[in-house]
């Protein structure tokens, strides 16, 4: 049993991993810069506005840090474990599990459900955002063919994408994903290059914008940045395919550097947006350009590619988990590759027709976001760490104890006021409207 096995003193699991197709350390940059920065960013000023620009800005930085601090615990507390027991590599839900044999007596009982429990939530969270991201897509292009040519239903378009999603979704391995996340950044740039030059004309004085807004208004701000920022999953897969994951935590490691890149993008957007536009700005700042530039609509279609490139990045979450972790049991090897490109093929379909079955599906994802990314982004790492420290003790005032209790803390709040704050959104969106959301821009609004 993996449990019985003495925990060595000179066991280095990065010296004993193999990866089929390692990736670098500018190819992990990128990779996080990719799942860091996407459509969140386009909602950032409407964030602001719940904020103010004062708190929006160092709110930006609290949330984004904690964030990155929580899952430094978790990616190191999974090294610890795969150090004691001698494993090269264990998952996320695999290294809960253990995590939760060996803490506290009084939480030994939660590790019977851990893997699924973990396994539920990220498969949950990702596969919501590949439906934003259809949807997302699919808006976009629906307001360029409707600006061009003939307005067709929002559902052609949905459905129409899913021949695409299916081909580019076969795509196996991280590191071929590597060429279209290069292309997706430099898309992203280029629009937010657009639309910056496009919100900086005619900034008024920055003494009309609100600089702290009332408190009610934060739990939106949170859920907004919290949205944005984290992708839990896919910075847990970086790190396993990377060829140096030594490089991959610190404070000059690819982590912090691509996400303190991805925050100083976020605030710096968010904060200029909403001088410019004040609450007036829509839930994507795109609406707030005139649809009549050239330069709009060169920036819908660059984000729909862009988003439309993501969208394997997201979904290689769920594959990892499912396939990996319970579908290709049911195969024999030798069909398991076949099977496997028609799992694929499955779940692309699926995230296709839930997208297509009705749009008002988008209003629900929050709910989901607040849920699923407070409990893996906070509480979960927190948990982790207090487990792995339980043997050594917690330190001098028990203050590993008292930072791994704040961060669980941090998280169900999080959690409590997103979800209460987000079932409000939908009841005030069917309440105010009887006609269909029409897109995730909608959707965004919301938030």
């Amino acid at each position: 049993m993996l449990l019985n096995i003495q925990y060595p003193k000179n066991y280095d699991p990065h010296q004993h991993r193999y990866v089929k197709y390692p990736i670098s350390n500018l190819e992990a940059f990128v990779s996080i810069l990719k799942c860091s920065i996407g459509t969140g960013c386009l909602e950032m000023p409407r964030a602001f506005c719940h904020a103010g620009w004062l708190n929006g800005i160092l709110g930006t930085f609290a949330i984004g840090g904690i964030m990155v601090y929580a899952v430094h615990l978790l990616i190191y507390g999974m090294y610890e474990i795969c150090r004691r027991h001698k494993n090269a590599s264990l998952t996320f839900p695999e290294a809960m599990k253990i995590a939760l044999l060996e803490g506290p007596p009084c939480l030994n009982k939660l590790s019977v459900m851990a893997d699924v429990f973990v396994d539920g939530f990220l498969c949950l969270h990702h596969f919501g955002v590949c439906c934003i991201y259809i949807l997302f897509v699919a808006d976009n292009i629906k307001q360029i063919v409707d600006h061009y040519f003939y307005e067709f239903d929002f559902h052609i378009h949905v459905l129409a994408l899913a021949g695409p999603m299916i081909i580019i979704f076969m795509i196996r391995d991280l590191k071929h994903l590597i060429p279209l996340n290069v292309t997706a950044n430099i898309l992203l740039l280029l629009a937010f290059v657009f639309i910056l030059a496009y919100i900086v004309n005619d900034l008024p004085p920055l003494r009309e914008r609100t600089m702290i807004n009332k408190i009610h208004n934060y739990p939106l701000f949170f859920g907004s940045v919290l949205f944005a920022m984290e992708s839990i999953g896919v910075i847990i897969a970086i790190e396993h395919e990377m060829a140096n994951p030594r490089d991959f935590l610190g404070f000059t490691g690819v982590l912090t550097l691509g996400s303190a890149t991805a925050l100083v993008f976020y605030a710096a957007f968010g904060f200029i947006g909403y001088w410019r536009f004040d609450c007036q700005v829509r839930g994507s700042v795109t609406l707030n350009m005139d649809p009549h530039l050239i330069t709009s609509q060169l920036v819908k279609i660059m984000l729909a590619i862009a988003i439309f490139f993501s969208y394997t990045l997201q979904g290689y979450v769920v594959i990892d988990v499912l396939w990996h972790h319970y579908v290709s049991k049911m195969f024999n090897e030798d069909d398991q590759r076949i099977m496997e490109y028609n799992f694929r093929c499955l779940l692309a379909l699926a995230t296709v027709f839930i997208a297509a079955i009705s749009p008002d599906i988008s209003v629900f994802l929050p709910l989901v976001g607040s849920f699923c990314l407070t409990i893996l982004a906070f509480v979960l790492p927190a948990l982790m760490d207090l487990c792995v420290n339980y043997e050594h003790g917690y330190g001098t005032y028990n203050w590993i104890f008292i930072r791994d209790l704040f961060l669980m803390i941090f998280g169900l709040c999080g959690c409590i006021t997103g979800t209460w704050v987000a079932s409000n959104n939908i009841r005030t969106a069917f309440g105010q409207t009887n006609e269909p959301i029409q897109s995730l821009l909608y959707y965004s609004q919301l938030l």
